[in-house]
């Protein structure tokens, strides 16, 4: 097996601009001579069948992130970026238990298996950038792409939020902290670069 890359993992509120922020970070960090790849988000590939904020689902889109993480190991790019991962899969699994959409005993098996299959082949990212923003400017920014916040509401987003910043602060390992609430696409995409930047010395 080749050197495992570099490996970060974003996650965040929805319309942080986390998915944006990938895209360009690709295309910047390839333009300086790095190999970069983009792992995409497994909730992009739900089938449509499936209804949104259901267990079903989330089992669906965890498994599907645990081969995208096997897949990192083998992987001869230099850098690879998660549009979420590991993390965010741990945390759903809360989430979803807070939320009352799953059993104790179903979010717990899922975080076993996560815990369980990270100790056997290093799923964990080396580092995981939190990208925030506001919940207001959050729902602002859906309502500018024409898009009506349905379960993704103010109640939804404030409780999510709360429950990701305890989820954040609960972790050992290193995480980087961006809010683009009151930043352009152009300032988050340079904070975070210097960012990569100086991990990587």
């Amino acid at each position: 097996m080749s050197i495992r890359p570099l490996t970060i993992e974003f996650t965040g509120l929805p319309n942080s601009g986390k998915t944006t922020l990938i895209h360009n970070l690709q295309k910047s960090l390839s333009t300086k001579g790095f190999s970069v790849k983009i792992m995409q988000e497994d909730a992009e590939l739900v089938p449509s069948e499936i209804p949104k904020l259901t267990w079903i689902r989330n089992v669906w889109i965890t498994f599907g992130q645990l081969q995208t993480l096997l897949e990192c190991n083998y992987s001869n790019s230099d850098v690879i970026l998660l549009d979420r991962g590991y993390y965010d899969a741990l945390f759903w699994a809360k989430f979803l238990y807070l939320q009352k959409v799953c059993s104790q005993a179903e979010s717990e098996t899922i975080i076993n298996i996560l815990n369980m299959l990270s100790a056997s082949f290093k799923l964990k990212p080396d580092f995981l950038f939190v990208i925030d923003v506001s919940v207001e400017e959050s729902l602002k920014r859906r309502y500018a792409m024409g898009s009506k916040p349905s379960i993704a509401n103010h109640e939804f987003l404030t409780f999510y939020k709360s429950v990701l910043n305890d989820f954040i602060y609960s972790l050992p390992e290193p995480i980087r902290y961006v809010d683009t609430t009151t930043l352009s696409i152009e300032q988050v995409q340079n904070t975070v670069e210097n960012l990569i930047f100086q991990i990587m010395k």
